[in-house]
């Protein structure tokens, strides 16, 4: 289960970190918050130490996701907006796979 924890946010840039995750969902979500041109005017992501741990096969740090947005358009509600066009992509998908 991922869990996102704000770490800074200011009304147009927010910056999260997503406990025990990888690439996966950090670079989805960058890819969909930059088509969002009129929006988001940054958005990227870091994961510090890109070491796995052996025991677990996670990284030893956690990735760091950080938005921000032109004036008018508030970072937090941004990211929810992306998250649920990750959430609606992942029903097309279960979707078209049962047909």
């Amino acid at each position: 289960m991922n869990i996102m924890k704000i770490l800074e946010k200011t009304e147009n840039s927010i910056e999260v970190e997503l406990i025990d995750d990888d690439h996966s969902l950090c670079n989805l979500l960058k890819d969909i918050l930059l088509e969002k041109t009129d929006k988001v005017i940054m958005a990227s992501y870091v994961i510090e130490h890109p070491v796995l741990n052996p025991e677990t096969g996670r990284y030893i740090s956690n990735p760091k996701l950080i938005v921000k947005t032109t004036e008018g358009n508030d970072a937090e509600e941004v990211l929810k907006e992306a998250l649920r066009e990750v959430i609606d992509l992942c029903n097309k998908t279960l979707e078209s796979l049962s047909q």
